[in-house]
């Protein structure tokens, strides 16, 4: 069967980013110890209780399709969750629930691009990126970020990649290098990207006073700026929120 050329042209005939973990995971089923840096995967297994939730929930009916944007409940829940920690105004129609940050980032791509569109993403990055944009059908194009600048993108290179580009891809802390951008970068961003589109993935750690516990969660949502208007999604994913 031939493949269409989105399909071919999400690795441009390279790796897609996996071979590494599969082979790690190879390792592992034959019974060799690994440390695995591939995919982020927690090593924590989910919480007891969240497993009891899920169980009763599904025994009370919950087995079947949910609405497309997630259920009501859980989308508001979110939606406070999110007022609360930042003071951002935050109701339930700001809310999508995908199948983890990847879809996020994919769905938030196709939402503010058209096929042609240049899209820009910081280096380094993580491997799905510019297959991700290229699945979109949109031109990646890379803001190049240097160590000694401690990886904070610079305003002469994001003002030369802006020229003629639609959105920008935002990843904090960075993956891979932990890196955290800090307000003069956002100021930055802020310059460069007037009447543009941006995807932020912003994965944040916060810490509940009080309730010994860490709470880490992972956010995508997309933007548009224009002179009068902020039409954005936000996507929560959580991780895992007891250790």
């Amino acid at each position: 069967m031939e493949k269409s050329t989105r399909i071919t042209s999400l690795t441009k005939g390279g790796s897609d980013g996996w071979e590494v973990f599969y082979r790690a995971r190879q390792m592992i089923k034959s019974g060799t110890p690994v440390v695995e840096l591939t995919i982020g995967e927690h090593d924590i297994r989910t919480h007891g209780d969240i497993l009891k939730a899920m169980q009763i929930s599904a025994e009370k009916g919950h087995t079947g399709y949910a609405a497309v944007p997630g259920t009501d409940a859980l989308r508001n829940t979110i939606a406070k969750r999110i007022q609360k920690r930042t003071r951002v105004p935050t109701k339930k129609n700001n809310i999508v629930i995908t199948p983890g940050g990847q879809s996020a980032l994919f769905s938030a791509h196709l939402a503010i691009l058209d096929p042609g569109d240049i899209a820009l993403y910081c280096d380094p990055y993580y491997a799905t990126y510019p297959g991700t944009i290229r699945g979109a059908g949109a031109k990646e194009k890379v803001v190049t970020c240097y160590p000694e600048d401690n990886f904070q993108p610079q305003l002469s290179e994001l003002s030369l990649a802006a020229n003629g580009a639609t959105s920008l891809l935002i990843n904090s802390p960075n993956n891979p290098t932990g890196v955290v951008y800090d307000q003069t970068t956002f100021k930055k961003y802020s310059k460069c990207l007037h009447h543009k589109r941006s995807v932020a993935y912003l994965r944040r750690s916060l810490r509940h006073a009080g309730l010994g516990r860490s709470a880490y969660f992972t956010a995508q949502f997309a933007w548009y700026e224009g002179p009068n208007t902020h039409n954005w999604f936000h996507v929560e994913k959580p991780c895992n929120d007891w250790q």
